[in-house]
């Protein structure tokens, strides 16, 4: 049997080698579980392990709510909500439409999302002179402010899964960063902004646009809702879904080409390799044994709640990759004596997420960049200062609260 904190570093080399060579986050992480076991557990119990994490309660439930979420995902965009809502947002108001039509489109997940928005926004940034990198900054920035705490996202839904605490504490935890990402981005934003020309709004009552948005957004609004009076979630995903499929009369088609979106094969992989890395994890005690050896050189805990997250969301581009093999590791500052530590997950959850967005390997960057035909090196410049302020602000919300 190998030292636990070594088998543990090997897993987590094992996984970014294997990331580095363009092999699928699902099964870099299922590898890395694998590593893991076969260095500190007794070969015999491997096996269970796996067919445990697969019919465990945890890993059906979490199933259960992703599945869902992005299923509605689908549906809202297969039934033209999505294209609505952003239609209606440029008739407020063409520099408000910048930022609220990539806001509207991140209200729901879908690789490659900020593709969707750029296109949304295609007629406009002509309109306005933007520079191909400042229009990519823009729809790519605005297009994942709701990621650090919407409920339909699966990294918030698989942090709520790992630390085993309810959703809606999660949510309400790190909806300071959404409010701070909206702040940082919009600084950035006004600066570009501030001397490009404004076209003419189309005019629209204030009654018809409020219609209009409810109309759009009313599953979204009905989620969170629930959620956050604290209905269970794998009861609030499928009845909103539900009600959506009733109340848009979606027919098979349509019902068919969301519930393929929701059950892809490569999604339902990642789900696995992710509970099957934390039962690992968990079986074999290695994470307790790492803080035990970082805790004995005097690593400092807020260096290790930062620099973990953050490097596996650079090196996967994927929220629910960082989460699946970072928060497993580090559940005695998470949720330690299973209470929820709301400042180490602000951080932790902070700092993935801002690897995550600075990941060249990140779709949205790549395809949005790749849209506009904009320099990636250029977009860097402006995503880089509210990304570091984000950052710091979370290192500091972490050294007050503790």
């Amino acid at each position: 049997m190998l030292n636990p904190s070594l088998a543990l570093l090997a897993s987590i080399a094992g996984i970014l080698i294997l990331l580095r060579l363009k092999v699928h986050p699902g099964l870099a992480i299922f590898a890395g579980s694998l590593i893991v076991a076969l260095l500190v557990l007794p070969l015999q119990s491997i096996p269970g392990l796996m067919l445990q994490s697969l019919l465990d309660y945890q890993t059906l439930r979490l199933l259960a709510i992703i599945v869902c979420a992005l299923t509605l995902s689908q549906l809202l965009e297969v039934k033209g909500l999505l294209t609505k809502l952003a239609a209606t947002m440029e008739r407020i108001g063409p520099k408000l439409a910048m930022h609220l039509t990539p806001a509207a489109i991140g209200l729901v997940p879908m690789p490659a999302g900020a593709l969707v928005s750029a296109a949304a926004l295609r007629d406009l940034v002509g309109r306005m002179g933007l520079t191909p990198e400042q229009a990519t900054f823009i729809n790519y920035w605005f297009r994942h402010i709701w990621e650090y705490f919407l409920p339909v996202y699966p990294a918030v839904i698989t942090a709520s899964i790992v630390l085993s605490v309810q959703l809606s504490s999660v949510m309400i935890t790190l909806v300071p960063m959404t409010a701070l990402s909206i702040a940082f981005g919009a600084i950035s934003s006004y600066r570009i902004l501030k001397l490009k020309k404004t076209p003419e709004a189309r005019e629209e009552s204030s009654g018809s646009i409020t219609r209009n948005l409810l109309r759009a957004s009313w599953p979204l609004l009905l989620l969170i809702s629930l959620v956050l009076l604290g209905l269970d979630a794998v009861i609030a995903f499928p009845l909103t879904l539900a009600l959506l499929a009733v109340q848009q009369r979606a027919k098979w088609p349509e019902l068919k080409k969301a519930f393929k979106y929701g059950l892809d094969p490569k999604f339902l992989l990642l789900l696995y390799a992710v509970m099957f890395y934390k039962a690992t994890i968990e079986g074999s005690n290695t994470a307790y044994a790492l803080l035990s050896d970082m805790e004995s050189i005097r690593m400092p805990a807020l260096v290790i709640l930062a620099a973990l997250p953050f490097l596996m969301g650079l090196a996967t581009g994927i929220g629910m990759a960082f989460v699946g093999v970072a928060f497993p590791l580090l559940l005695p500052f998470l949720a330690p004596g299973l209470e929820l530590n709301g400042c180490a997950l602000l951080l932790a959850y902070t700092s993935g997420e801002v690897g995550v967005l600075l990941s060249p390997v990140h779709l949205c960057l790549t395809f949005s960049a790749e849209y506009f035909k904009a320099s990636l090196a250029t977009v860097y410049r402006y995503l880089v200062p509210p990304l570091i302020a984000i950052q710091a602000a979370a290192v500091v919300i972490y050294l007050i609260a503790a």
